[in-house]
């Protein structure tokens, strides 16, 4: 998963030239818009709407949000601004109770003279989410006013700011499916890490670790936030308190459905579900205790091995000492149809002539014994990396048969899930890797989707004031019509004959003589401060 970080487009309606403000100017500024980005549904997102006071100082008297669109079924209103946040600072109304917000000039050096408004997303439904915020002050220079909610005594000019968001489900998975400790002392202390991929476009929260198995414990703290399209190392730790085998379990509480059922499976000390043969071969010959071998401290006793009468060992692990009728070689001691020579078998011997199930006939299992007798053990099992790319199926890689291919594989346009995410060819053409139900390119090779990284961007889409061509058609914030900053019509506009408010603590009429949008030197400073992000991939 890609984020794409992108300055937000911030429109300031305001004079070019600062010189024809006057001291009798208040002029509240702003951006047009603002990206809430995306947030997994019934979950809530805090963001910043920034406002400032251009000249003079300006009261805000109220602040309100209305949903313009939102998905079928979804709650309203999506968007909430809590009144106690801002109106914190005056009384308006001599009642004895803050209901206004007084803004000082904006200065460079100083952040006191802004207000950071915090707007809540809190989406309900999966889908896209618009909304206007409107806010009342007694700017004198708007060309539009409206009497504030609940008042219809007296008119205030008004700012408007377009909110926006998206909600999806969380999508999050973890790999390796299957941890091994091997063999470890009595006392001892270890830890194993495992992989968090957040596979989605939204947030993935972890709210608790839970594990099964002595010993074991998570190590991570939680609550763990992972970002679209980023990855977190969770620390499972195993306090050995006995030679005992464990076979434990991790598993997540999250807000994603698909990580709350997987899980991954923890063992240590439990030679039968090793993933690490060699680990358990003392001797190093090629035999283990849980795969036969009966001393494996001699590298001459294993079930290969032929009997030698007089040294004290079961050579051959038959349960028998120094037998003095040993079969020879040529004889098929256990009637699997191959002797230890395997002239019956192509010239491969039974490697435990002793065991039908073990011969050159036979299937290889996961059991940590070298079955088909080719000097590998579980090869071709699921407990085995049989492409050699350092992950077997146990793991979790989707196909063990291509080494490119893996848990860790990088994606490339070429019909494999390189990277075993459940995806094909993600940041190919042919895929809507943004998924907003559009691709880079469809059959006819008709461009569909000029930003296949913007869920926001694509033919045909909504145009919004924000900076960029949503619909794909060359042009920057046009309406429907294609006029210019069409889509910025909800924006009041400026006037040097002012509105005539005048609340008490300013006063007189004044303003610019621009009429439409103009970029101030407020949107240069403002616009290193604030970035946008974009999230790649909605569906």
């Amino acid at each position: 998963m890609r984020t794409v970080t992108r300055f937000a487009a911030i429109f300031f309606i305001a004079c070019d030239d600062e010189g024809h403000l006057t001291a009798a100017d208040r002029v509240l500024d702003g951006f047009a818009y603002v990206d809430a980005g995306a947030v997994a549904v019934n979950d809530r997102q805090v963001f910043t709407v920034p406002l400032f006071s251009k000249a003079s100082q300006v009261r805000v008297f109220e602040i309100a949000t209305e949903d313009v669109t939102v998905p079928p079924g979804a709650v309203s209103p999506a968007f909430l601004v809590d009144d106690s946040t801002w109106a914190d600072a005056c009384d308006s109304d001599a009642d004895g109770l803050f209901d206004c917000r007084d803004l000082a000039e904006y200065t460079d050096d100083s952040d006191d003279d802004t207000l950071p408004l915090q707007v809540v997303f809190a989406p309900t439904v999966k889908g896209y989410y618009e909304a206007l915020l409107t806010i009342w002050s007694n700017d004198n220079t708007s060309t539009e006013v409206l009497p504030l909610p609940g008042d219809e005594t007296r008119e205030w000019a008004i700012w408007r700011v377009q909110l926006r968001g998206l909600a999806d489900y969380a999508c999050g998975r973890v790999y390796p499916d299957y941890v091994d400790f091997g063999p470890r002392n009595v006392g001892g202390d270890f830890s194993a890490l495992v992989t968090l991929v957040n596979c989605g476009i939204v947030p993935l929260t972890i709210a608790e670790f839970q594990i099964a198995g002595d010993g074991l414990e998570p190590r991570t703290l939680v609550p763990l936030s992972v970002q679209a399209g980023r990855t977190a190392e969770v620390s499972i730790g195993w306090r050995v308190p006995s030679a005992a085998a464990v076979d434990g379990a991790l598993s997540f509480v999250s807000n994603s459905d698909a990580l709350g059922t997987a899980g991954v499976r923890v063992v240590g000390n439990s030679c039968e579900n090793s993933l690490s043969p060699a680990s358990w071969d003392n001797d190093f010959d090629g035999w283990s205790a849980c795969g036969g071998d009966c001393e494996d401290d001699d590298p001459d006793s294993n079930p290969s091995r032929n009997e030698l009468v007089g040294d004290g060992v079961d050579n051959d692990c038959d349960g028998e000492l120094d037998e003095l009728d040993d079969d020879s070689v040529n004889d098929d001691d256990d009637d699997d149809g191959c002797s230890e020579a395997g002239t019956e078998c192509g010239g491969v011997g039974d490697c435990d002539d002793n065991d039908p199930l073990v011969g050159p006939d036979a299937d290889e299992v996961f059991n940590l014994r070298d079955d088909d007798c080719d000097a590998l053990i579980d090869e071709g099992t699921e407990a085995y990396d049989d492409d050699g790319d350092g992950w077997n199926e146990l793991e979790g890689d989707c196909d063990d048969t291509d080494p490119l291919v893996s848990l860790t594989g990088i994606e490339i346009v070429d019909g494999r899930d390189n990277n075993c995410n459940g995806t094909v060819d993600e940041g190919g053409p042919s895929i809507d890797d943004d998924r907003d139900g559009y691709k880079d390119v469809e059959s006819d090779f008709a461009l569909n989707d000029c930003d296949d990284e913007d869920p926001w961007v694509y033919v045909g889409a909504r145009e919004y004031c924000d900076g960029y061509d949503n619909d794909c058609d060359r042009l920057v914030d046009d309406g429907e019509a294609d006029e210019a900053n069409g889509a910025c019509q909800f924006q009041p506009t400026r006037s040097n004959e002012g509105n005539g408010l005048d609340s008490g603590d300013a006063g007189g009429s004044g303003g610019c003589a621009t009429g439409g949008l103009g970029v101030s030197l407020f949107g240069v400073v403002a616009g290193l401060a604030l970035v946008r992000r974009r999230t790649r991939a909605y569906r």
